[in-house]
């Protein structure tokens, strides 16, 4: 099962030199329960392998080195190969005319920007609703990855149970601000009209 974008940037952070539980959290903006479940997994599925120390203080274990195993590195090459393959597709799909079914997502970055603020904001959403807005975000993610996969009715569907998710207590979040200009350039770009305050 090809690993989700959460996950990769997990695997980018650590390759980037964040080996501690505590710095790749920093780096990801990520709490530590979920950092330990995505680490979790990922040594499970052999990604990566995870030293632990328990802490009496917080009768936790704590990470103290996290290093990628083969299969990591491996899946960190190939998505930077998806990645680019992502990007020749959509300059190409910008020379040619596009149907009236498809979406067109002429700037790659600008939406994978606009992902990385939803995802700050999903991270740091109440118990109830992260664990449902991250599935959300990250099938949105994974549907928008690679481009002749894209279904326009499936990223319209996941943008809206995201956006489900959040807005109903989107007066509580911190930097409120950042999460509406991202929610409408992602409006605008995956062409999915929404009511936004």
């Amino acid at each position: 099962m090809p690993l989700n974008d959460k996950q990769i940037r997990i695997l980018r952070a650590i390759e980037q030199g964040n080996i501690t539980g505590e710095s790749i959290a920093e780096a990801l903006s990520s709490s530590m329960p979920m950092l330990r479940y995505y680490l979790d997994t990922m040594a499970e599925d052999g990604y990566l392998k995870a030293a632990k120390v328990y802490d009496n203080d917080t009768r936790e274990f704590q990470i103290v080195r996290a290093y990628l195993t083969e299969k990591g590195k491996a899946e960190l090459e190939q998505s930077a190969s998806d990645l680019s393959t992502l990007e020749d597709a959509s300059r190409s799909q910008q020379r040619t005319e596009t149907k009236p079914s498809q979406i067109s997502i002429y700037d790659l970055n600008e939406v994978h920007k606009a992902l990385e603020t939803l995802s700050v904001v999903v991270d740091r959403l109440p118990e109830s609703r992260r664990e449902l807005a991250i599935i959300y975000l990250s099938d949105l993610q994974d549907e928008i990855k690679i481009a002749y996969r894209r279904r326009p009715e499936r990223i319209k569907a996941y943008f809206i149970a995201v956006l489900g998710m959040i807005l109903p207590i989107v007066r509580q979040i911190e930097q409120v601000d950042r999460f509406i200009e991202s929610a409408r350039i992602l409006s605008k770009k995956l062409n999915v009209p929404v009511k936004l305050p």
